[in-house]
């Protein structure tokens, strides 16, 4: 390992603080739970899409640890994303430039990327286990890769954190938007819009052009976990395969997934586009949720629809989006702000169920009677007495014989889902 990589990636052994460009002054509402566990035995592990602030996150962890008093050379930083090297090769060169003793004070390792270093859930496992004070702090893009090492090997050592997109309140607090400022026409509109087209990537914030979002998603995240993560993990034979996949999903919505269907359409084995789809998936690109049952295993067992993880793919794929797609569009971002895991569909169709309350987005002028039909079948058959349709503007509690149904600006529920919706 040359010892100038690790200067490099580690400039507060010198300087004593990280670089601000680095460790920025906003902090991800998960930055607070991974802040609050870092003194815990266990390690953690920030797992979530491309480019959402996962190395941010670790930037902003180690200023806190050097504004705690905690020694500048007791803290390393290695980004496998960035040079390839082994855990123990990294660790060995550290203790030799800096004299560390792993068996005396606190020593800790923020490794990024951590799924591109070979062998390093049994290399971590060894560290973990001969060295009770050395504190590992990992990242990841892979959520099945890294679950499935940590299942296998690192059972019980492990907090996971996953980093998701920001929410709508992130977004807003990012850009000076007054906490209290609820004037919908006024202060929330354009932001909304705007948050609905080019989705939960900090670094779209300032983009001010179409060309200019397309010229960043598509080199810096899409083709990068497509051409390059994904084929790195598994044995991927056509990654334009991945793609059109990628662009199926984001340009339909809540389309429902037939296997057979979509392998008699691409001339492709079944099994090659479940494989491929959960791919996608576990790369944090595309969302899979179920069709409800009481049980969660069984809903897991039924039919999925599926939606790009970030309504920014959607946009990326079908600039040109009609009242209608920008509906779909709204329902994508529920289904993931919300972290809706199911849908209901029988004779009637609710959009999403979550904790148990049924959720139908009507994104138009004004809400009828058989708008809210879906969500009242839901209410009778499974006796639940609260149901929530997300709206364009509408406002107000509907009372019905199941119970009682609010309808809910759709600003608002994602402002405010606490509100309506207790989710843990």
């Amino acid at each position: 390992m040359e010892r100038a990589k690790l200067e490099q990636f580690n400039h507060w052994w010198i300087k004593r603080q990280v670089d601000p460009d680095l460790a920025l002054e906003f902090k991800r509402e998960s930055y607070h739970a991974v802040a609050a566990a870092l003194e815990k035995r266990f390690i953690l592990a920030l797992v979530g899409l491309r480019r959402v602030g996962k190395t941010t996150i670790l930037y902003q962890l180690i200023q806190h640890l050097l504004s705690k008093e905690a020694s500048p050379k007791d803290i390393l930083f290695f980004s496998f994303d960035e040079a390839s090297a082994g855990l123990p090769d990294v660790i060995n060169t550290f203790t030799e430039m800096n004299g560390n003793d792993l068996r005396g004070g606190r020593v800790y390792f923020f490794l990024d990327e951590i799924q591109k270093c070979t062998n390093w859930e049994n290399e971590l496992k060894k560290y973990y286990d001969l060295y009770p004070k050395v504190k590992f702090v990992i990242s990841g893009s892979e959520s099945l890769f890294i679950r499935k090492k940590t299942k296998e090997t690192l059972a019980g050592r492990v907090f996971e954190f996953t980093l998701a997109p920001l929410s709508f309140s992130e977004y807003l607090s990012l850009n000076s938007v007054p906490k209290g400022e609820f004037s919908y026409e006024a202060g929330i509109r354009p932001h909304f819009f705007k948050f609905a087209k080019f989705g939960g990537f900090p670094e779209t914030i300032s983009f001010s052009s179409e060309n200019e979002f397309r010229s960043y998603l598509r080199p810096m995240v899409v083709d990068r976990i497509i051409y390059k993560d994904i084929p790195s993990l598994f044995k991927i034979e056509d990654p334009d395969f991945l793609v059109t996949l990628l662009e199926m999903v984001s340009s339909n919505p809540g389309m429902q997934i037939d296997y057979q269907s979509l392998a008699q359409q691409f001339g492709k084995d079944r099994r090659v586009i479940k494989s491929y789809l959960s791919f996608l998936r576990e790369s944090f690109l595309i969302k899979m949720i179920g069709n409800y049952r009481k049980s969660s295993a069984a809903t897991l067992r039924k039919a999925k629809k599926a939606y790009p993880s970030d309504t920014a793919f959607a946009y990326l794929y079908k600039p040109i989006a009609d009242e209608s797609f920008f509906g779909k569009i709204i329902e994508s971002l529920l289904v993931t702000q919300l972290g809706a895991l199911s849908f209901w569909k029988n004779s009637y169709e609710v959009d999403m169920v979550i904790k148990d309350i049924p959720v139908e987005v009507k994104y138009q002028g004004h809400i009828v009677p058989g708008d809210i039909k879906g969500v009242r079948e839901f209410m009778k058959k499974f006796k639940q007495k609260v149901g929530i349709v997300a709206t364009k503007k509408d406002e107000m509690a509907v009372k019905v014989n199941e119970g009682k149904i609010n309808l809910v600006p759709a600003w608002k529920l994602l402002l405010n889902p606490g509100h309506y919706i207790k989710i843990d």
